[in-house]
Order: structure tokens, then C-alpha cells, then sequence
């Protein structure tokens, strides 16, 4: 009677860590998910960055000839298009360091997508906030 409890408990561990186990590979599996669902919000975003600053700076060359009137707003949009380069050369960088195959034990599969997912996260960020200003003051 006593091996027979001895066998339970010893299978109910050996369930429970494969439950668990499965349970961790799971939420990696939907933790990569969300990270890519980051990223494919904005990268289509990539051209529209191009084409705003493209438009910033056409302006900006036509109002630094009278630079002494303009100044402030021609300082504004370099900075926006600046901006806007940054979060696409942003894009390419998380692109380019991201392993969507990063091996390991689970645990550290975990924390490399959670450290991914903060950085995708900067990513998207900075893109949808470049576009917002280049946007506004492209309409002022």
C-alpha cells in the first residue's frame, strides 16, 4: 500500500511538471505571437516614414531662404525628420538582432522574448510618434 501512494504522488509530480512545462511553452508561443503582432502593426509604416520626411525636408529647403523668419520652424522639422529616420533605422535594427528561433530552456526563451517584446514595443513607439509630428506640423 505503501509503494502504491509512493507511486501516485511520484506520477502526480511527473504530470504536474509536464503540465507545467507545456503551460510555459505555451505562453512563449503567445508571447512571440504578440511580438511579432508589434512589429506588423507598423512596418507597413516604413514607406510613410520615407515619404514624411521627404516632405519635411522639401519644405524645409523652401523656407530657409528667408531662414531669419523660419528659423524656429525649420530647426522643428529637421528634428522631425531626424525623428523620423531614427525610428526607421529603429525598425531595421530591431529587425536585424531579433532571432525568431532563439534556443534555450524555456525559462530563458521566456525573458529573450519579454526583453524583445520592450524593444519592439520602443519600435513601434517611435514610429507612430515620428508620423504624428511630421504630420502636424506638415498640416500647419
Amino acid at each position: 500500500m505503501k509503494n502504491i501512494f509512493k507511486l501516485f504522488v511520484s506520477f502526480c509530480f511527473l504530470v504536474f511538471g509536464v503540465s507545467c512545462a507545456n503551460e510555459k511553452v505555451d505562453e512563449n508561443q503567445v508571447l512571440k505571437q504578440e511580438v511579432i503582432e508589434i512589429h506588423d502593426e507598423v512596418m507597413p509604416k516604413m514607406g510613410e516614414l520615407r515619404s514624411l520626411k521627404k516632405s519635411l525636408l522639401e519644405r524645409v529647403d523652401l523656407m530657409e531662404e528667408d531662414s531669419l523668419t523660419n528659423k524656429e520652424a525649420v530647426e522643428r522639422m529637421i528634428k522631425y525628420a531626424d525623428d523620423l529616420e531614427e525610428a526607421f533605422e529603429g525598425m531595421f535594427v530591431w529587425m536585424r538582432q531579433f532571432q525568431s528561433n532563439f534556443e534555450g530552456s524555456e525559462e530563458e526563451v521566456h525573458q529573450y522574448l519579454i526583453e524583445q517584446k520592450v524593444l519592439v514595443e520602443k519600435v513601434n513607439r517611435d514610429i507612430k510618434n515620428s508620423i504624428e509630428n511630421a504630420k502636424k506640423e506638415l498640416g500647419s
